[in-house]
């Protein structure tokens, strides 16, 4: 059946888009006026093209989810009604993935749909934690409460993932340099340099010849470079995405000296805060680690908290059953088994995750100041060749000269 991408008003004055399957513009058009609303434009969906598509992930940014959630909470104590506070959202969220996701929760409710189903629509956008977790709050009648506390969730996780970034950006901005500085040398340069050297004739030291064929090769074929560059960075990603090769990768990231300690401390604080957050809204512990799991943003210990829920499935508490998880800190095995003795364990894993944030922050300084000099090692090395490639020809046509 044909589709017909269209936009509408309703008799609020909100405007929608979206696509509409019918057997042709007419029928389109009095499925939409039957709804109530005012059609601005209509026209046959011609489907995406290199031009429209949207190549970005669907997921919103957490700095969104933090603004749905907290905004949500506070409407809805206020005594506000759920669609009412689902179109005063609309109205002030800016991004707009969030006005799309908003809107289609909006018009699902319209539609019949209770806030759960609505929110599970949305799934490729929103995170399981929160389809689940509102999923719970409607039960219980608690949703302001449950909103609130996916907001602070949201929020400490935004907070965590700022301070990686942070910390990470100086060594980007190194590598960046460095990448910079080795191009300007060979192609501005050393081409320069490499015509007055010629012109001294003699023969040229083996690491004079080398670093005059590279500049030579990167100033006619940049193209080439630029299209090995690039295949090699979507390989790496195709890579990391498939089964072996993310499996691989979350091993790496787990046994690098430095950069294994960061992974670590990170996971452990979230599937602390996750966990937190799931067990304090009223979902059960087997439930938790399935959506705890796809959090950590590891394929080991993704891995592993599936053997876990397996153990947990089987009867077993939970200390014991991520105990054989080797990757994460021993301290989280004694807190989770403190928590299930005294009947507190969603206020120990919250406080667990305090103290993990900042062994994460800590560990995520310690790689920093490790790939400073590392970065700019590689850039005096880089830099040394080419002045050491260009200076020997001349020292040795001096010395020829001095004699």
């Amino acid at each position: 059946m044909p589709k017909f991408r269209y936009e509408v008003v309703d008799a609020k004055g909100k405007q929608s888009s979206g696509v509409i399957e019918a057997n042709n513009v007419n029928d389109a058009s009095r499925l939409l006026k039957a709804d109530g609303k005012y059609i601005a434009s209509i026209k046959a969906d011609t489907g995406a093209s290199i031009l429209t598509a949207d190549i970005s992930s669907p997921k919103l940014k957490t700095k969104d989810l933090v603004i749905i959630s907290r905004q949500l909470a506070s409407l809805l104590s206020a005594g506000i009604t759920i669609i009412r506070a689902l179109d005063m959202l609309y109205q002030q969220v800016e991004s707009k993935k969030a006005k799309n996701v908003v809107g289609a929760i909006y018009e699902s409710i319209q539609s019949g749909k209770t806030l759960s189903e609505a929110f599970k629509e949305q799934s490729a956008a929103l995170p399981s934690i929160m389809v689940t977790m509102v999923s719970a709050g409607e039960e219980s009648g608690k949703l302001d409460e449950v909103m609130l506390r996916l907001a602070d969730h949201f929020q400490k996780e935004a907070k965590l993932k700022n301070k990686v970034s942070s910390a990470l950006v100086y060594p980007k901005i190194l590598a960046f340099v460095t990448a910079v500085v080795t191009v300007g040398l060979m192609v501005f340069v050393v081409p320069r340099l490499s015509d007055t050297i010629n012109e001294l004739g003699g023969e040229l030291p083996a690491l004079t010849k080398g670093v005059m064929a590279f500049s030579q090769s990167l100033v006619k074929f940049w193209y080439i470079y630029i299209l090995v560059v690039a295949a090699i960075v979507v390989s790496f990603k195709v890579w990391k995405k498939s089964e072996s090769g993310s499996l691989t990768w979350a091993k790496l990231m787990l046994k690098f000296p430095i950069v294994g300690k960061s992974t670590k401390m990170t996971a452990a604080a979230r599937f602390t805060r996750t966990m937190a957050t799931l067990l304090r809204s009223g979902i059960s512990v087997l439930q938790a680690i399935e959506i705890t799991s796809a959090t950590l943003d590891n394929k080991i210990l993704e891995k592993r908290l599936y053997d876990a829920r397996i153990d947990i499935r089987k009867g077993m508490n939970l200390s014991k059953a991520i105990r054989p998880i080797k990757e994460f800190p021993p301290m989280i095995y004694a807190m989770v088994a403190i928590g299930e003795e005294s009947g507190t364990l969603d206020s120990i894993l919250d406080k667990a995750a305090d103290f993990f944030e900042d062994e994460a922050d800590s560990a995520t300084a310690k790689l920093t100041a490790a790939l400073e000099p590392c970065m700019i090692i590689i850039m005096a090395i880089v830099v040394g060749l080419v002045v050491a490639a260009c200076g020997l020809p001349i020292f040795k046509m001096a010395s020829f000269i001095n004699i």
